[in-house]
């Protein structure tokens, strides 16, 4: 696809082994070198055990603004999590406990972890999100107390919603940035598991923001497999790109994109749809 006008936006997931323990089994890291140049990466991952993700660590901050997502590879409900975790905020260390979907934000400066994995009833998935090219992180000593609530305000229970059905999304979550601190971000995962065209008689759509689609399969015991045959239209040419395995599209603001068929489904599979601003917008165009 590299050879094609559009065909650069396409980057196919990497996964490999994680930490283990309480951290990821298998994961694929993604940075804006890969995305368009965007300032903007993304890791996606799955998880199997209890324990803490980062041992002896403690917490860390980061110089941008962050989301940290939490969510469940249920084939039939997208409000099942299938752990239960904690998750430590501000230098305080102020623990949050949690067992259902679950967005996270943390803005830059803001110290999180550890995060520990309690309990494990199936696998489970989480997404960072992080506004910036690239990953990195300060560790931050653990000072004062607080009352247990001064954090709460950056959690943020991610409900499933019906989706239109059909080949588009069975269940979805919507989330925009005044969930998430403010955040210049905003974001809709879905769960897919039939063939046909998104979003039926209706063309192609752009957005005033930059944006990364993120395709990924729910075979926990193999990320790397996707489960459906995918066409894209891309830009006013309607220039076709077809693909198979777990994929992350970067649109450009502006860019024209869609419709997307689903050619052959054979599991569900999931898609996360990231707009690097606080509110989503689109225009149709055709």
């Amino acid at each position: 696809m590299t050879d094609t006008k559009y065909g650069k936006m396409f980057t196919t997931l990497e996964f490999h082994p994680g930490r283990g323990g309480g951290n990821a089994k298998e994961l694929s890291p993604v940075n804006g070198e890969k995305l368009m140049g965007f300032n903007f990466n993304f890791i996606i991952g799955v998880y199997e055990n209890t324990g803490d993700w980062a041992p002896g660590m403690g917490a860390h901050s980061h110089s941008f603004d962050e989301c940290l997502l939490f969510f469940g590879y249920d084939d039939n409900d997208m409000n099942y999590l299938g752990s239960e975790l904690s998750l430590a905020l501000g230098k305080e260390q102020e623990i949050h406990k949690f067992n259902v979907p679950m967005v996270v934000a943390a803005p830059r400066g803001m110290p999180h972890c550890p995060l520990i994995t309690e309990k494990v009833y199936n696998r489970f998935g989480h997404f960072h999100l992080a506004l910036d090219a690239d990953y990195s992180a300060d560790r931050v000593p653990l000072e004062g107390e607080t009352d247990g609530n001064k954090y709460t305000y950056l959690f943020h229970e991610m409900k499933a919603e019906p989706g239109p059905g059909g080949a588009d999304a069975k269940q979805i979550i919507s989330v925009e940035g005044d969930k998430m601190a403010g955040l210049n971000i905003n974001y809709k995962m879905g769960l897919y598991n039939e063939t046909g065209q998104w979003n039926p008689g209706k063309g192609a759509h752009l957005h005033p923001y930059d944006e990364v689609l993120v395709f990924f399969g729910h075979d926990t015991g193999n990320m790397s497999y996707l489960g459906a045959d995918i066409t894209i239209d891309i830009g006013e040419e309607h220039e076709q790109h077809n693909f198979n395995v777990p994929t992350a599209i970067a649109i450009p603001r502006g860019t024209p994109h869609y419709p997307v068929v689903c050619n052959k489904v054979e599991r569900h599979y999931g898609m996360m749809q990231i707009g690097l601003a606080a509110r989503y917008e689109a225009s149709w165009i055709d």
